[in-house]
């Protein structure tokens, strides 16, 4: 039985620098020194080919679902792209299913560019929902000003964004820990009658 909550972040930004990857460096940061595990999945560094119907999944695909299903909770994250999220990472998402997400709480960040914008984060929780997770109330979205750029990087600079960070970590793990189920069930057992009622 694991003792530490492991948490899989995923997104990014096919963009270098990424702002979108920064946040996902300091919510990554956030989460470690609650105790928690991760595994951080940048698009940009690992992506996911789109699915083709019909076909056999790519490696990484099916690598993505094996994590995503080993995860105890996940952090989204993806720029804000035409007023929805980016193709990379709905790419990456189409490789999960119902059996990677369902009953698992996701958080749910954005960087907007220039102007604040919770558009990305809107369609990323119809998605969640599709999938059976269950999205965080706590959700943050960041632009450009900030962050520092520091070498070939950004860095998150804004304090009051890294203290977003860590309540939305608190909350995250909070969740994890409240549905964990007793005796380590596994993630396709049937929920009992009386928990349904």
């Amino acid at each position: 039985m694991r003792t530490k909550p492991h948490i899989l972040l995923l997104g990014g930004s096919n963009g270098q620098p990424s702002h979108t990857g920064a946040l996902l460096r300091a919510a990554e940061r956030s989460l470690a020194v609650r105790n928690a595990t991760t595994l951080r999945w940048d698009v940009a560094a690992r992506p996911v080919p789109p699915i083709v119907p019909g076909a056999e999944p790519g490696k990484s695909a099916v690598v993505l679902a094996r994590v995503a299903f080993e995860a105890d909770g996940l952090v989204v994250a993806s720029p804000l792209y035409h007023g929805s999220f980016s193709g990379v990472v709905k790419d990456a998402l189409d490789s999960l299913s119902e059996r990677e997400l369902a009953g698992k709480p996701v958080a749910l960040l954005s960087h907007s560019g220039s102007f604040p914008s919770t558009q990305a984060l809107e369609h990323l929780r119809s998605v969640v929902r599709a999938m059976r997770g269950i999205a965080t109330p706590q959700q943050v979205v960041t632009v450009d000003t900030d962050y520092a750029r520091v070498d070939d990087r950004f860095v998150l600079r804004d304090a009051e964004i890294a203290l977003r960070l860590d309540a939305l970590a608190d909350e995250l793990l909070l969740l994890v820990a409240r549905l964990a189920l007793p005796d380590a069930a596994p993630a396709s057992a049937p929920i009992p009658a009386a928990a349904r009622a």
